[in-house]
């Protein structure tokens, strides 16, 4: 497959004024989007000075870390030296590289590694305080990087997003004067296209996203029994198995191998060996045989996973 070179879109970002623009057409960044869509109260009981102040710091780190990629500048910082120490194993092949649909969005993403001719991992510099990032700040991410992906791919033909991540930064003193220093890069799962297009269809028509990944209202009531109920499940089955083993070991004092009382039997279950077919060994082995006519299969009903 022949290599895939980035193109320009021709959307000029006027950075004093945070704006997009094709020709004479202004285009809509989707982070508002995002934080209007699926984050609408995160900053609510935030004062304004404080969230302003955050996000002076947030730019002037990109500004360090524009420099350092783009003019080979290292300005002395920590997190300028982070960022360098993070993607050093990275071949980057844009900062702050513009993808947009070129009838309604535009945003400029932070960082574009080139890991092919075609494929390429995309990152978002963040600058949270936070060392562990909110449920919130992580949909957020999720939202923005996928959307990068969608129209990234739409807008170069042939290429591949492979994976996306954050790249988390953060070197401040905190009010007791101990260090805050944050540095990491945290992989994030893609959203798919559709799901992505739905959120900036709403956005678009003045229509509230649903978001498939909140957990329903009805649902949502039951979480905090729901939790309970495993934790006491787990709690009971770590303390029947420790009986269970006790019982066992007196059996094999004794030498005996049933017990029956009342409402209760213990059976000892002698030692055993087991076998069993290794199909991808055999497949291996014997290639060409027609295995694939001995080979039964069922239908296997769906569950439910839980993880807490």
């Amino acid at each position: 497959m022949a290599k895939v070179n980035l193109i320009n879109n021709g959307v000029i970002f006027k950075e004093e004024e945070h704006e997009y623009w094709l020709g004479d057409k202004q285009l809509f960044g989707i982070t508002s989007a995002i934080q209007h869509q699926v984050a609408k109260s995160e900053y609510s009981n935030c004062p304004e000075h404080l969230i302003k102040k955050a996000g002076r710091y947030g730019t002037d780190v990109h500004k360090s870390i524009q420099m350092l990629i783009n003019d080979f500048e290292h300005d002395g910082t920590v997190e300028t030296e982070d960022f360098r120490e993070l993607t050093k194993d990275m071949s980057i092949e844009a900062c702050e590289y513009n993808v947009s649909d070129l009838e309604h969005w535009a945003s400029n993403i932070d960082i574009v590694v080139r890991v092919s001719d075609n494929e390429f991992d995309l990152y978002d510099i963040k600058t949270y305080s936070n060392s562990k990032l909110t449920k919130t700040q992580l949909l957020k991410a999720k939202f923005q990087l996928s959307i990068y992906a969608m129209l990234f791919e739409g807008q170069n033909k042939g290429a591949k997003v492979r994976n996306l991540g954050i790249i988390h930064i953060c070197n401040k003193i905190r009010r007791n004067g101990s260090e805050n220093h944050i540095s990491e890069i945290l992989p994030i799962d893609r959203i798919p296209n559709d799901v992505c297009k739905n959120l900036l269809d709403c956005e678009l028509q003045g229509t509230q996203f649903q978001n498939p990944y909140d957990i329903p209202k009805d649902v949502a009531s039951k979480v905090n029994r729901i939790i309970k109920l495993i934790q006491t499940k787990k709690e009971a089955e770590e303390e029947l198995n420790a009986i269970k083993k006790d019982v066992l070991e007196t059996m094999l004092f004794l030498d005996v191998k049933s017990w029956k009382g009342e409402n209760i039997t213990f059976s000892r279950i002698e030692e055993t060996q087991r076998s069993s077919f290794d199909l991808v060994a055999f497949k291996k082995a014997y290639p060409d045989l027609p295995y694939d006519s001995y080979v039964k299969t069922s239908k296997v009903a769906g569950s439910l996973k839980i993880a807490v």
